[in-house]
């Protein structure tokens, strides 16, 4: 063996050795942020990915995900960074990615996405060109989901870090970051907060319930108290009215806060008993007979509503995880109903299924362009199997795959 061997042999695994351990953790409690600061000094591109203690437990398989370009802190999630989650986070942060005439791209993009590779830089680009968004609102909106998942993790205890290269994301990421240090300074800070404000807004599930007669009481502006009135009315959680206003959570629940001081608003625990109730609209009895069969057995509760004209106050009332619309209903057709229900800021998020036995290359389009699903009913007792699994998986992508982690927001409430 030459003494090139031997280096080989012993000092490039030694090598490999000292680089893992470097670029890998345990934490306990508030030791996150110091030890990611301290760890992130010698990485630039690529995720750190922690798995949390807590979570494990309660077997769940939440792995959150940090994006590091050129050692800047870009990104979080549940998921690496792509496509997928940049359409979610400029929806959920950008107010005017939500207006109507620019809902039909993002139902394309979404379909694109499904059916075929679509780069995340290529999409950013786009929408610049179009107009849809500018790069310094993309950064903003991916500080913000930063800061918001720290809201989580700083409060779910110990885990492991690692660090995973990737070399190709500042091509996929065309994004400037922001320095480590200084935007997990600003999520402990932001801890502080959330625990000052606990006592008036101890969760983000809590629904507001307007006091009318302090309010008319009150020195507010007109124009402020039909505000308060109209992100209330709905009974949608404070998380909910933050998704639809397109605002961070930690606004909202500051500008709660205060009105919960002054004896305007108080903070109930939410009516719904589960956050998986599957709807369905639709004027034949023996479809929603069958239907309300078919998902019971899937294990999720069923409100059906044969009335259309009904739906919407029904809807307000229940939030349920995904609808089902029937497109040929009376008084109102399927698609007038979609277009009133995205009208509505507390319900525009909900997941939409148009449904219907009409196969039609047509509706399958409006649908798309309408940022609905689309699932044909079962024609004869042959297609039940398969409309079955269908509606199942469809139903288990729109109820269990949220932009934000779901159980995690359950355990830190």
């Amino acid at each position: 063996m030459n003494a090139q061997t031997v280096f080989t042999a012993t000092v490039v695994p030694d090598m490999i050795q000292n680089f893992v351990q470097a670029h890998q953790f345990a934490f306990r409690g508030q030791e996150l942020v110091p030890q990611l600061i301290a760890c992130s000094e010698n990485v630039q591109n690529g995720y750190w990915q922690l798995r949390f203690t807590r979570l494990r437990r309660a077997k769940q398989q939440h792995c959150a995900h940090l994006g590091l370009v050129r050692g800047q802190l870009c990104y979080a999630g549940t998921q690496q960074w792509n496509s997928e989650n940049l359409l979610k986070i400029v929806q959920r942060y950008i107010p005017q990615t939500r207006h109507e005439s620019i809902k039909p791209y993002f139902a394309r993009q979404q379909q694109s996405i499904k059916s075929q590779a679509v780069a995340p830089a290529t999409l950013i680009a786009q929408m610049q060109a179009m107009g849809i968004v500018t790069l310094s609102q993309v950064q903003e909106a991916l500080r913000l989901k930063v800061l918001n998942n720290f809201d989580i993790y700083l409060l779910l205890g110990e885990g492991e870090a690692v660090f995973i290269d990737d070399p190709n994301l500042p091509a996929q990421l065309p994004i400037a970051g922001y320095k480590v240090s200084e935007l997990l300074y600003e999520a402990q800070q932001r801890q502080m907060l959330w625990q000052q404000l606990k006592p008036y807004v101890p969760s983000m599930g809590m629904v507001p319930m307007l006091n009318l007669e302090a309010i008319q009481r009150s020195q507010l502006p007109e124009a402020q108290r039909q505000w308060i009135q109209t992100v209330s009315k709905n009974g949608s959680s404070l998380h909910q009215i933050a998704t639809a206003l397109a605002k961070d959570s930690l606004e909202i629940a500051k500008f709660f806060a205060k009105l919960v001081n002054a004896g305007l608003v108080s903070l109930e625990q939410p009516t719904q008993a589960t956050p998986s109730t599957v709807m369905i609209i639709d004027d034949s009895a023996l479809v929603l007979s069958q239907f309300q069969s078919l998902v019971t057995a899937l294990g999720y509760p069923v409100v059906v509503c044969q009335q259309a004209e009904q739906a919407l106050a029904m809807m307000a009332q229940i939030k349920p995880a995904v609808a089902f619309v029937d497109i040929n209903m009376p008084g109102i057709t399927g698609f007038e109903l979609v277009k009133q229900v995205r009208q509505q800021p507390m319900l525009s998020g909900t997941p939409l299924v148009i449904l219907t036995g009409e196969q039609k290359l047509s509706n399958k389009w409006r649908a798309q362009w309408s940022g609905c699903e689309f699932l044909t009913k079962p024609m004869a007792m042959s297609e039940i199997d398969r409309f079955q699994t269908n509606l199942q998986e469809l139903i288990q992508t729109l109820i269990t795959a949220p932009d934000s982690p779901r159980e995690a927001q359950k355990l830190s409430a």
